[in-house]
């Protein structure tokens, strides 16, 4: 009895260890892909819409936020818009993953600000 409460006190223990760590947050959202993740200054989603669609949507985002837009560019695969917010430079960068599903990656100013590019992310769920 008492073998089988340490060991299941070590199993606990080693998926905590796991699963704990500074290098992703993934939490949920309310967006089209449900979740995003936080990585080193960048905030990931994965929408349900093509990478066009979504590329307006997140040029409207930009919009609504005034941020400024000073550059974007769309290609078959991928696509990316750099925008200013006041004194911050922000980078949306988007990815073709399938016909139905595009990745956009945002980074607000050079170390990233994860409250403001998960701002940005649901402005851009907002415009669909």
């Amino acid at each position: 009895m008492l073998k089988n409460r340490i060991l299941g006190f070590c199993l606990v223990l080693a998926m905590c260890v796991a699963v704990s760590g500074c290098a992703a947050i993934v939490l949920g959202g309310a967006a089209a892909g449900g979740t995003y993740v936080y990585v080193t200054g960048q905030a990931k989603q994965k929408f349900n819409a093509d990478l066009g669609s979504t590329f307006q949507a997140a040029l409207k985002g930009c919009q609504s936020l005034g941020l400024k837009v000073e550059e974007k560019k769309k290609r078959l695969s991928d696509g990316s818009i750099k925008a200013v917010d006041v004194d911050k430079d922000v980078f949306i960068d988007f990815t073709y993953v399938s016909t139905k599903v595009t990745e956009v990656t945002v980074r607000y100013g050079i170390l990233g600000d994860e409250v403001a590019s998960r701002r940005i992310l649901t402005a851009i769920n907002n415009n669909f």
